[in-house]
């Protein structure tokens, strides 16, 4: 393998990333620093940018979107994307985020003694949460804490006595854990059953429907095979009193066969990477950029006019 020093200088910035990104030290700069000579430029060769914007349209060179929300790719502004989706294109790759989360996914392949793990827990189920709007989240919180009270430690329906400081100790000491996701579509995998696995406590998860293609259906409590919120809430009370049945759970592995799936592997993100980095084809035809800039404009046009009209608005009311 050619050392990343010892290759040409590759160009990248980001734009319309997420609130506190830092260019120079993310998940994208730092994972692509170890195979390639990364430099960060605000006149790229490639961009990376997310969906809190709209400034990567000013920008000519090849643009890789990335999201870790519930969005479609958008191949009629980018070149490339990455995402959740579950769609076989070279110019895609589907790489949810609980694989950029800073833990390495193969840590959940270490064994683990449901023995050993079922004294320390001394909570019925945890919940972690500060989004208010995922309504079937909440209705499952509801119904399930009618059962026992399920401790919530998040910015949203807390009855702790205030948001948790360590949120996978306060998750490791649940039998289980509500892993929600904000809304479902196939493929939509975020890190919050990861959480659950990292914290060793038994996920019901709800979110993406083809779940078990990620995860060991064994290992955790999928929502969607159950016809309603009831028969997985009569579900969870049957394991809660027979604590055989929910040490098989605790104890089965993640992944099936305790082995790290070959979609998860980091040389797949590296070679989709090369690929995008070794491409003669990264330019904008003259018409497509002139069409794009536009379109910026009037994104900004439109946005200070919004801006300007919540201004006076705010004036009138104060007056």
């Amino acid at each position: 393998m050619e050392q990343a020093s010892k290759q040409r200088p590759i160009k990248i910035w980001f734009t319309d990333m997420w609130h506190g990104f830092d260019q120079k030290n993310n998940m994208f700069a730092t994972s692509l620093a170890r195979r390639f000579n990364i430099e960060i430029c605000n006149k790229p060769e490639f961009l990376i940018h997310s969906i809190y914007g709209k400034k990567y349209l000013k920008y000519d060179c090849c643009r890789i979107c990335f999201t870790g929300d519930n969005t479609r790719p958008d191949f009629k502004h980018n070149d490339y994307n990455i995402g959740f989706d579950l769609i076989d294109d070279n110019r895609y790759l589907r790489w949810p985020i609980f694989l950029a989360y800073g833990v390495k996914p193969s840590v959940l392949t270490n064994s683990k003694d449901p023995e050993i793990l079922f004294p320390q827990k001394d909570r019925f189920c945890t919940f972690v949460v500060s989004n208010k709007y995922a309504l079937d989240r909440i209705n499952f919180f509801n119904s399930l804490n009618a059962y026992k009270k399920v401790d919530s430690g998040g910015g949203y329906l807390n009855n702790v006595g205030g948001p948790v400081a360590h949120k996978r100790a306060f998750l490791k000491a649940g039998k289980f854990t509500i892993a929600f996701e904000n809304s479902s579509y196939p493929g939509y995998t975020t890190e919050k059953i990861f959480e659950a696995f990292l914290s060793n406590t038994v996920p019901i998860y709800w979110g993406n429907p083809k779940i078990a293609e990620d995860f060991n259906p064994r290992s955790f409590i999928n929502v969607h095979d159950f016809q309603s919120f009831k028969e997985v809430i009569e579900y969870v009370m049957f394991l809660d009193q027979d604590d055989k049945a929910y040490k098989q759970i605790l104890g089965a592995p993640p992944f099936i066969d305790n082995m790290l799936p070959a979609k998860f592997n980091d040389e797949i993100y590296y070679t989709f990477f090369k690929d995008i980095f070794s491409s003669s084809s990264t330019k904008k035809s003259l018409v497509a950029a002139m069409t794009e800039r536009m379109e910026y404009a009037r994104y900004v046009v439109s946005k200070t006019r919004r801006n300007i009209q919540a201004l006076f608005s705010n004036r009138k009311m104060s007056s």
